[in-house]
C-alpha cells in the first residue's frame, strides 16, 4: 500500500475533537442564548401596588368595622336586659344577624379576591407575551436568569 491511500487516524481523531468542541460551543451559545427566555415578577410587589387589591382592602376594613359597631351595639342592648332568658334570646338573635353579614361580607370579599387575582394575571401574562416571553414564574422561586417584568406589570395596576 502506498503512502497516498493510507489513512492518517490521528488526522481523523482531530478532525473528531475539533467537531465535537465546536458542536458543543454551538450547543452552549444556543442554550446561553435562550437562558433569559422567561419573564420572572416579584408577586409581592405587584399585589402591594394594586389598586385594586388595595381597594379590597379598605372595604375589608370597612366591613370590619361594620361588624364591630354591630356587636357593640347588641352588647349595649343586651346589657340593659335583665331577665336572663330574655337576654340569652336577644344575643343568640344578634349573634345570627352578625354571623349573616359576616358571611355576606366574607362572600363579597372573595369574589373581590378572585377577580382580583385573574386581572393581575391577565395583565402579568399581557405584559410578557409583549416580550416574547411564555413562560412565567415568582421572581422570588429563581435564583438566576429571566427577564423582570415586575415595574411594567406595577405601573399598570397601580
Amino acid at each position: 500500500m502506498s503512502n497516498e491511500n493510507k489513512i492518517n487516524y490521528g488526522l481523523v481523531a482531530l478532525v473528531a475533537i475539533i467537531g465535537s468542541v465546536l458542536g458543543s460551543l454551538v450547543t452552549y451559545k444556543v442554550v446561553a442564548a435562550k437562558k433569559a427566555d422567561f419573564a420572572v415578577v416579584d408577586l409581592q410587589r405587584v399585589v402591594l401596588s394594586s389598586r385594586e387589591i388595595a381597594a379590597l382592602s379598605n372595604a375589608r376594613q370597612d366591613q370590619i368595622q361594620e361588624l364591630k359597631k354591630m356587636a357593640d351595639e347588641a352588647n349595649s342592648k343586651i346589657k340593659n336586659i335583665k331577665d336572663e332568658n330574655a337576654k340569652r334570646e336577644m344575643s343568640q338573635k344578634f349573634l345570627a344577624e352578625i354571623n349573616a353579614k359576616r358571611e355576606t361580607f366574607d362572600r363579597v370579599h372573595a369574589s373581590g379576591l378572585q377577580a382580583a387575582d385573574q386581572t393581575l394575571n391577565e395583565v402579568i401574562n399581557g405584559v410578557a407575551a409583549g416580550k416574547g416571553l411564555g413562560i412565567i414564574l415568582n421572581k422570588t422561586s429563581v435564583v438566576n436568569g429571566g427577564k423582570d417584568i415586575t415595574d411594567e406589570v406595577i405601573e399598570i395596576v397601580k
